[in-house]
């Protein structure tokens, strides 16, 4: 009776006991948040009830240690964490990630193929000396159809040892790139950090474990299309994500935020603006100060370059139907599915959807600064965050070039796609007079007069906006006086002071003169700058 009672105990107290161990806890990646310039991992383990430790291995020893956080269920609390590194050999249990389970499938695979060739050439022996052992002279009609069954056997067998063979090199092809990938993991994390986690579970719970590494990251690529006939522009974005973490990232959920949690957190202290008086300068040091500047200079050496990175640093990084979640201060997308990323660097891209805009497409033209027409695009700013980062150009689905996305503090964003080979721009030479006359009292008066004539060979009607920068006076002895024709559109054109603006509709075929004459008064004998 008291065997029987003390076996009950012990089949009811056994399973606690176990769960009591502190056994190594599979923990597999459930979700990884990249953002630009890091990344945030979160694992999953699953917790026993009546577990009081929790061991979790293979770990990468590159995370930010001060950045652990474990969190779990209800009816499971968190007590004591430590951290242990060890090295990689000391831990046999870190081979088995789903990158290692799928290699040893693939060379279980190739030796299965193996052993099947090896069989076939047995056979092929067997066919070979059974063949060869009559004596050249013409065989009896029995024998003849023996001999015709071996020629079929043996050309089957070498038909199905061809097929083995291409089968091997297939399985060679997908087996390289994973064990190339295995070794990146290995060199790169000779180490692996193992976390002990004290809990007390009262019930069966889910465990979870976030960490950041700063081997990850992504950048965002734009392509903006434009339709010049429907004036609509769509602009797509696109993540590039890459991590060098030595983590295997296989078939994980991945998100991306445009925060930048490294970035400048705040403001650093106004400070005061003073005004004071400096001593005079003594005579000795004014001595000492001219005998110095009226020394030879010698020649400098050549200013050593240095790199911001350190030499061991890692390299930087190169820097679907997407959910979309904007918050107040930062936008979150999560990439359908389960994906997966290399450790190797190399950039995965997904796209992170797109936004349709009207637009207002003109023709630029700065005449003093280059005498080609650009075609231009004005819209208001997309809703949302947008990083600045590579933009892509498309006119009406050609590739124009590459450019930058910036979102400023301008009301409008303008996008420039390209040149506007249709549209004819005359710039005729400058006309200067006063330059040696003109003296009236004690100033000096120059007239410059500029002229422009712009035709439009497009077969529709173009929209012009010609930007003109006129003189503008730094200093009250110098003055100026403008005439334009025709008048100008806006006489600050983004408030530059100076910068005038003419827009207008061309027809097919049209063509409009733009005049400038400036009068400028100076001083006779002042010295003055920016006169062209």
């Amino acid at each position: 009776m008291k065997t029987s009672i003390a076996s009950r105990l012990l089949g009811v107290l056994l399973p606690y006991a176990i769960a009591a161990q502190a056994a190594p806890a599979s923990a597999p990646i459930s979700q990884v948040l990249v953002y630009p310039g890091g990344a945030t991992v979160q694992r999953t383990a699953n917790v026993a009830a009546g577990a009081r430790e929790l061991v979790i291995h293979c770990l990468p020893a590159r995370f930010e240690a001060d950045s652990l956080q474990v969190q779990a269920d209800a009816g499971i609390q968190i007590g004591e964490i430590s951290i242990q590194t060890l090295d990689r050999v000391r831990v046999p249990e870190c081979h088995s990630s789903p990158l290692d389970t799928r290699i040893r499938e693939l060379e279980d695979q190739r030796a299965s193929i193996n052993a099947e060739s090896e069989a076939q050439d047995l056979a092929l022996g067997f066919l070979k000396s059974y063949g060869g052992a009559g004596d050249g002279k013409s065989a009896p009609a029995p024998i003849t159809s023996t001999l015709e069954a071996l020629k079929r056997g043996g050309q089957e067998t070498w038909l199905r040892k061809h097929q083995l063979a291409r089968r091997l090199q297939d399985l060679d092809e997908k087996l390289s790139p994973l064990q190339a990938e295995r070794d990146r993991l290995i060199q790169a994390n000779p180490q692996l950090r193992s976390v002990r986690i004290n809990l007390a579970a009262a019930r069966a719970g889910e465990l979870r474990l976030s960490y950041r590494l700063n081997q990850a990251g992504w950048i965002p690529i734009y392509r903006a299309h434009l339709d010049t006939q429907g004036q609509q522009l769509r602009l797509e974005r696109l993540a590039q994500v890459a991590q060098t973490s030595g983590e295997d990232w296989s078939g994980v959920q991945l998100r991306l935020s445009t925060s930048t949690p490294r970035s400048q957190s705040g403001l650093p202290p106004p400070y005061p603006w003073t005004l004071d008086i400096l001593p005079p300068i003594a005579a000795q040091e004014l001595q000492l100060t001219g005998s110095r500047m009226a020394a030879p200079l010698m020649a400098a050496p050549a200013p050593a370059f240095k790199s911001n990175r350190s030499a061991d640093e890692a390299p930087a990084l190169p820097s679907f139907d997407i959910s979309t979640q904007q918050g107040e201060y930062a936008a979150e997308f999560e990439v359908p599915g389960r994906v997966s990323i290399s450790s190797d660097g190399q950039r995965v891209s997904f796209a992170l959807g797109s936004e349709k805009m009207t637009a207002q497409v003109f023709a630029r033209v700065q005449p003093q600064q280059d005498r080609q027409a650009y075609l231009l695009a004005e819209l208001n700013h997309p809703s949302g965050s947008w990083p600045a980062g590579a933009l892509q150009l498309f006119r009406d689905g050609a590739f124009i070039g590459n450019s930058q996305l910036q979102l400023g503090s301008e009301e409008k964003l303008e996008l420039f796609f390209g040149r506007d080979e249709l549209l004819r721009v005359a710039v005729e030479p400058p006309q200067k007079d006063g330059a040696e006359r003109g003296f009236i009292g004690s100033r000096n008066e120059q007239k410059i007069r500029r002229a422009y004539l712009v035709e439009n060979l497009h077969r529709q009607p173009i929209q012009l906006q010609l930007i003109e920068p006129s003189p503008v006076a730094q200093h009250e002895d110098i003055k100026v006086q403008t005439q334009f024709n025709p008048q100008p559109s806006q006489q600050r054109w983004k408030q530059l002071p100076g910068v005038v603006a003419w827009q207008l509709q061309l027809a097919p075929g049209q063509s409009q003169r733009f005049t400038a004459e400036y009068l400028i008064s100076t001083p006779k004998d002042a010295r003055v700058s920016g006169l062209r």
